[in-house]
């Protein structure tokens, strides 16, 4: 299973230069948090200019066979362990933890940071 980061999930939903392979990456599956589905709404709502568009877009997912992961004390408590150790935000922090915890094999983000992490980053 691979996690899927926010600009995956939000470039699939409005039009760049990686629409198409994000909407494969989405129809493929994976694992989100719900931090994600923030970043997400946030990204497209600036992109597209439209509330309405980023609403439409979670919604979707939520009706998708991507399975969404609620952020709670145990997963923060897990980011908050490793995140000076990982030196990433601790928004990537708890991305990073919800991946090993949810035993994913990859996680599929156009974000570098993710790079010097043992989990291997692929792009879609």
């Amino acid at each position: 299973m691979k996690f899927l980061d926010s600009n995956v999930i939000a470039y699939a939903f409005y039009t760049n230069e990686y629409t198409d392979a994000c909407q494969n990456a989405l129809r493929e599956g994976g694992i989100v948090d719900v931090f994600n589905l923030v970043e997400a709404f946030f990204i497209i709502e600036r992109e597209t200019g439209s509330r309405e568009i980023a609403q439409r877009s979670i919604k979707n997912l939520l009706k998708s066979n991507i399975q969404i992961i609620d952020v709670d004390v145990n997963l923060l408590f897990e980011a908050l362990k490793r995140v000076n150790n990982l030196k990433l935000s601790i928004f990537d922090a708890i991305h990073y933890s919800c991946a090993t915890v949810s035993n994913c094999d990859a996680i599929v983000s156009y974000d570098k940071d993710f790079d010097k992490l043992d989990m291997p980053r692929e792009e879609p």
